[in-house]
């Protein structure tokens, strides 16, 4: 006598049992690849940002590059990309200024209808575009022969000129320049443009 056959459990639960297993590796798979793919985008625009990351710097000096003896006030793009500027202001002693006549009549006593010196020159930043490696003299003046007051007034008084500017990068991203502080900060935008501009 033939013993009846042992019936076989149902194979329904164990294949959606894989079914489920399938599902979840599938959907992990999807997780991670998206994770990867932000990351990635994240990379690429911090590289992209940094490739274009423009930084002004303000200095002044008394000599040239050749040691020649005057008196520079100077703005330097030390990043990597353009600098747009969209405003400068120059201030002595929180006063603001607007060219190289005010600037003598406010530090050194100089009237500013004599203070026409054809040695002394400037330059406008309002809406210019600032080069990677580009320096640019503000102020630029010559040790005149003999020394005049007004030039030694200056040479003194130059530590006390500060420049505060907005500026941006190509990606519109923007930092706000004050010489008395370290760094550049960042803006989403720049603030109001002051009243008083200098070059303008």
């Amino acid at each position: 006598m033939t013993e009846p056959a042992t019936p076989q459990p149902p194979l329904r639960s164990s294949s959606r049992l894989f079914e489920i297993v399938i599902g979840i590796g599938v959907l992990v798979i999807s997780v991670v690849s998206v994770f990867v793919a932000v990351n990635a985008n994240r990379t690429q625009e911090r590289i992209l940002a940094a490739s274009v990351w423009p930084s002004l710097m303000f200095g002044t000096s008394n000599a040239s590059t050749e040691g020649a003896p005057q008196i520079t006030l100077d703005l330097l793009n030390r990043g990597t990309g353009p600098a747009r500027v969209r405003w400068a202001e120059l201030l002595y002693k929180d006063a603001p200024v607007r060219d190289s006549d005010t600037l003598l009549s406010l530090c050194c006593g100089v009237p500013a209808n004599a203070a026409d010196d054809p040695t002394l020159l400037s330059s406008g930043i309002q809406r210019r575009v600032i080069a990677p490696g580009e320096w640019i003299n503000l102020v630029r003046y010559p040790q005149p022969d003999p020394v005049t007051p007004a030039w030694e007034a200056l040479d003194r008084e130059r530590h006390n000129v500060r420049l505060r500017a907005c500026y941006c990068s190509v990606l519109d991203e923007c930092w706000l320049l004050d010489s008395n502080r370290d760094d550049p900060e960042p803006v989403n935008q720049c603030p109001r443009t002051p009243g008083v501009l200098w070059g303008s």
